[in-house]
């Protein structure tokens, strides 16, 4: 099972992060570069689609700067949205 790591600015941006993925197996975890947000993902592409844009809306809505994300040992920066949909 592939897993989508988040890496979170603080332990409280972790748990925001947590509040608005309510519907996927999310789970708090503390690793060598801080807090991070660790997803399960069940391997199709609408589950990872799903998440992507879940995390997309919170990003977008916080306003507070891109989340750092890795998936398959690649890492990725999502950034808000300019019109702030």
């Amino acid at each position: 099972m592939e897993k989508l790591r988040i890496y979170a600015a603080s332990r409280e941006s972790a748990l925001a992060m947590l509040a608005s993925l309510p519907k996927y197996r999310a789970v708090l975890a503390e690793g060598p570069q801080g807090y991070e947000v660790l997803i399960a993902l069940n391997g199709n592409d609408a589950d990872i689609v799903g998440v992507l844009d879940a995390l997309q809306q919170y990003v977008t809505k916080r306003g507070s700067g891109p989340a750092k994300v890795e998936l398959d040992g690649h890492r990725y920066v999502m950034h808000p949205e300019p019109d702030g949909k």
